[in-house]
This record gives C-alpha cells, structure tokens and sequence, in this order.
C-alpha cells in the first residue's frame, strides 16, 4: 500500500515530467553549441530525436497545464509535474520561468 507521500511521489514522477525535463535538456544543448545563454520551449519548438521531429513538448501543448498554472483549474497532478520539471532544472543551475503568449498555453524560458 502507498504512503500518501509515495503515491504523490509516483504520480508526479512520471513519463511525462521526464520527457518534458530530456527535450527542455537537448534544448539547451543546441542552444550551448550555437553559444546562446538561454532558451524558449514554445508548444511549436521543434527538436529532433535520433532524426525524428518532436514538436512542442507534453506540457506546452496541453492547456491543462496554463490553467493550473494560472490557478483558474485545480490540477494538482500538472501543478506538481510543472514543479518537478522547476527543480530538476534549477537543481542543475538553470533559472526556469513559465510564461505565455496566447494565454492558453505555457512556454518555457531557461536561462544560464
């Protein structure tokens, strides 16, 4: 049986947190060689994956994530999944910020 603090743990800790944590990560990469100290994950950010195109990333693309952000819906689960994301990258050294363009969707802006 789960803890409460383990079943929160698993929830949160998932495909998605990771997925958007490794493209926000091969991101900054590219950015790095091309000499640039920060980046922008829009929802329309392309990144290519062993020669395939991903477009945008799980929490830029869906407005779940805004609306948690932006408190107009409870979502406990992507508001802890968007604060996964934070600290992996600000444990790395990186100044993460959520933002928006469109008022429906997150982008993300790392800086180092």
């Amino acid at each position: 049986m789960f803890t409460a603090t383990n079943a929160r743990t698993q929830s949160i800790t998932s495909a998605t947190t990771e997925v958007e944590s490794t493209l926000i990560n091969l991101n900054i990469i590219q950015a790095v060689a091309t000499g640039t100290t920060s980046v922008s994950i829009y929802g329309n950010t392309h990144t290519i994956v062993n020669g395939n195109l991903i477009v945008g990333t799980p929490m830029t693309l869906d407005a779940n994530y805004y609306a948690s952000w932006q408190t107009t819906t409870a979502n406990n689960l992507a508001s802890g999944q968007m604060q996964s994301v934070i600290d992996i990258l600000s444990k790395l050294g990186y100044t993460v910020s959520r933002k928006s363009t469109d008022g429906q969707h997150i982008y993300w802006q790392i800086s180092w």
